[in-house]
Protein backbone atom coordinates (compact mmCIF):
# COMPACT_ATOMS: atom_id res chain seq x y z
CA UNK A 1 0.00 0.00 0.00
CA UNK A 2 2.88 2.65 0.70
CA UNK A 3 4.29 1.73 -2.80
CA UNK A 4 0.57 2.57 -4.26
CA UNK A 5 0.56 6.20 -1.97
CA UNK A 6 4.16 6.91 -2.67
CA UNK A 7 3.62 6.23 -6.69
CA UNK A 8 0.44 8.23 -7.09
CA UNK A 9 1.91 11.11 -5.08
CA UNK A 10 5.07 11.37 -7.49
CA UNK A 11 2.67 11.12 -10.32
CA UNK A 12 0.41 14.10 -9.09
CA UNK A 13 4.18 16.04 -8.86
CA UNK A 14 4.96 15.46 -12.50
CA UNK A 15 1.69 16.40 -13.92
CA UNK A 16 1.50 19.84 -12.06
CA UNK A 17 5.68 20.17 -12.55
CA UNK A 18 5.99 19.34 -15.81
CA UNK A 19 3.60 21.90 -17.57
CA UNK A 20 5.18 24.46 -15.07
CA UNK A 21 8.63 23.85 -16.51
CA UNK A 22 7.03 23.68 -20.21
CA UNK A 23 5.74 26.69 -19.55
CA UNK A 24 8.84 28.89 -17.86
CA UNK A 25 11.01 27.27 -20.62
CA UNK A 26 8.56 28.59 -23.50
CA UNK A 27 8.86 31.94 -21.70
CA UNK A 28 12.66 31.82 -21.64
CA UNK A 29 12.44 31.24 -25.69
CA UNK A 30 10.21 34.19 -26.13
CA UNK A 31 12.44 36.55 -23.89
CA UNK A 32 15.05 35.62 -26.01
CA UNK A 33 13.99 36.28 -29.45
CA UNK A 34 12.81 39.70 -27.91
CA UNK A 35 16.42 40.07 -26.98
CA UNK A 36 17.55 39.16 -30.14
CA UNK A 37 15.30 41.46 -32.14
CA UNK A 38 16.26 44.84 -29.91
CA UNK A 39 19.59 43.65 -30.38
CA UNK A 40 19.38 43.74 -33.87
CA UNK A 41 17.56 47.20 -34.10
CA UNK A 42 19.95 48.86 -31.59
CA UNK A 43 22.72 47.30 -34.04
CA UNK A 44 21.08 48.64 -36.90
CA UNK A 45 21.35 52.57 -35.53
CA UNK A 46 24.29 52.54 -34.49
CA UNK A 47 25.51 51.44 -37.94
CA UNK A 48 23.86 54.16 -39.57
CA UNK A 49 26.37 56.42 -41.22
CA UNK A 50 24.87 59.88 -42.47
CA UNK A 51 26.73 62.57 -44.91
CA UNK A 52 27.43 66.06 -44.08
CA UNK A 53 28.79 69.05 -45.86
CA UNK A 54 29.92 72.59 -44.79
CA UNK A 55 32.36 74.94 -43.22
CA UNK A 56 34.48 74.24 -39.90
CA UNK A 57 33.32 77.21 -37.66
CA UNK A 58 35.68 75.98 -34.87
CA UNK A 59 38.38 73.73 -33.90
CA UNK A 60 38.98 72.35 -30.13
CA UNK A 61 42.08 70.06 -29.80
CA UNK A 62 40.17 68.03 -27.15
CA UNK A 63 38.53 66.22 -29.98
CA UNK A 64 35.22 68.68 -30.76
CA UNK A 65 34.51 70.45 -34.12
CA UNK A 66 32.04 73.24 -34.55
CA UNK A 67 30.33 72.63 -38.19
CA UNK A 68 28.42 75.16 -39.84
CA UNK A 69 26.31 72.22 -42.16
CA UNK A 70 23.76 71.80 -44.82
CA UNK A 71 20.71 70.14 -44.54
CA UNK A 72 20.64 66.26 -43.40
CA UNK A 73 17.90 64.98 -45.58
CA UNK A 74 18.39 61.61 -44.03
CA UNK A 75 17.70 63.03 -40.40
CA UNK A 76 15.47 65.85 -41.19
CA UNK A 77 17.49 68.63 -39.97
CA UNK A 78 17.81 71.86 -41.39
CA UNK A 79 21.30 73.76 -42.01
CA UNK A 80 22.51 74.66 -38.88
CA UNK A 81 25.71 74.94 -36.85
CA UNK A 82 26.88 71.90 -34.38
CA UNK A 83 29.55 70.43 -32.11
CA UNK A 84 30.52 66.87 -33.26
CA UNK A 85 32.80 64.45 -31.63
CA UNK A 86 35.76 63.11 -33.80
CA UNK A 87 35.85 59.73 -33.46
CA UNK A 88 40.00 59.68 -34.32
CA UNK A 89 41.87 62.63 -32.92
CA UNK A 90 44.27 62.33 -35.06
CA UNK A 91 42.25 63.67 -37.65
CA UNK A 92 42.00 66.90 -35.97
CA UNK A 93 46.03 68.10 -37.25
CA UNK A 94 44.72 67.81 -41.12
CA UNK A 95 41.66 70.05 -40.28
CA UNK A 96 41.43 74.03 -40.36
CA UNK A 97 38.94 76.80 -39.73
CA UNK A 98 37.20 78.26 -42.31
CA UNK A 99 37.72 74.94 -44.27
CA UNK A 100 34.88 73.53 -46.27
CA UNK A 101 34.22 69.98 -45.43
CA UNK A 102 32.44 66.79 -46.71
CA UNK A 103 32.41 64.12 -43.60
CA UNK A 104 30.63 61.12 -42.56
CA UNK A 105 28.62 61.21 -39.02
CA UNK A 106 27.15 58.29 -36.68
CA UNK A 107 24.86 58.30 -33.86
CA UNK A 108 27.11 56.89 -30.70
CA UNK A 109 26.08 55.09 -28.22
CA UNK A 110 25.84 58.59 -25.54
CA UNK A 111 23.18 59.72 -28.59
CA UNK A 112 25.42 62.53 -29.50
CA UNK A 113 27.21 62.00 -32.82
CA UNK A 114 30.85 61.53 -34.10
CA UNK A 115 32.46 62.30 -37.18
CA UNK A 116 33.87 59.17 -38.03
CA UNK A 117 35.95 60.48 -41.68
CA UNK A 118 36.40 64.06 -42.58
CA UNK A 119 37.92 65.58 -45.98
CA UNK A 120 38.48 68.94 -47.93
CA UNK A 121 35.73 69.60 -50.18
CA UNK A 122 36.04 69.64 -54.04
Amino acid sequence: MKRFYLTLILLCSSAVTLPAQAAMDNMQSMAHMGGTKNTTEAQAVKAQTFMGYGKINSINPTGTVNVAMGPVKALGWPKMSMNFLIRDKTMIASLKTGETVNFDFSKDTAGGYVITRISPAK
